[in-house]
């Protein structure tokens, strides 16, 4: 099937985790996903060396696809290291990161990533991150389930429950929703949450990084069906 380049989004709203093989990409863009997060977690089993992922970059480039480099916990220099090394479009802070690394992105805008579970943590570091807002490289928020050990792509299931009305501490950036998303929950998830985009990993996969067709392409249509609902609602 031949792939027909997605329309250009400036913030992530369907969003895939964890590429590692070109063909993916392909699937991907079929089915109408608009992002693409290329793991440099080490720890992940969805980890890609900076050296392999310069095809995969610039293949979804050529696509259309956002690409989101994630990282997690980075010196500052080792985060200028990676983005001098692969081209992205995005990065996605997806550990503790204090608000003085955005320096080290280079001007890209920046996905932060927080679980939302009640914890004075949480409430800190977005409170923290948030003054690099409007104007800023902080673009957006991405909530995650609780999993400081490993980051994201666990399966485990965020508090959609916490996040709807939007918590006054997130300000007016846009929400993006993960945590055990896939085809069954996705449009429960953004109904329940108010998100602005969403965001899988294991919820599409046949085994880590190993994206599932059929799976790729229900949770897509699920996603944009719920979104445009979603956008089509009255405003609270």
């Amino acid at each position: 099937m031949t792939s027909t380049p997605v329309p250009r989004t400036t913030v992530p709203r369907i969003k895939v985790c964890g590429l590692r093989q070109l063909a993916d990409l392909d699937i991907l863009v079929n089915a109408g996903v608009d992002s693409i997060g290329i793991n440099f977690v080490p720890s992940s089993p969805r980890y890609v060396e900076p050296a392999c992922a310069v095809e995969l970059s610039a293949r979804a480039a050529e696509l259309g696809l956002l690409r989101v480099a994630v990282v997690m916990d980075l010196s500052a220099a080792q985060l200028r290291k990676l983005l001098t090394e692969v081209e992205v479009d995005w990065v996605q802070l997806h550990g503790s990161e204090p608000p003085a690394l955005a320096d080290a992105c280079g001007g890209l805008p920046i996905l932060k990533v927080t679980s939302w579970t009640g914890r004075p943590q949480e409430s800190e570091l977005v409170n923290a991150w948030l003054r690099l807002a409007n104007p800023g490289p902080l673009r957006a928020w991405l909530v995650d389930a609780y999993a400081p050990a490993v980051g994201g792509g666990t399966g485990r299931i965020a508090r959609w429950d916490l996040l709807h009305p939007r918590p006054a501490a997130f300000g007016n950036l846009p929400l993006i929703l993960a945590g055990g998303l896939a085809p069954h929950n996705v449009a429960d998830a953004i109904a329940a949450s108010a998100a602005d985009g969403v965001d899988t990993a294991s919820g599409v996969e046949l085994a880590p990084g190993l994206k599932s067709p059929d799976l790729v392409r229900a949770f897509a249509a699920a996603a944009a069906q719920a979104l445009s609902r979603r956008a089509a609602a009255p405003s609270e």
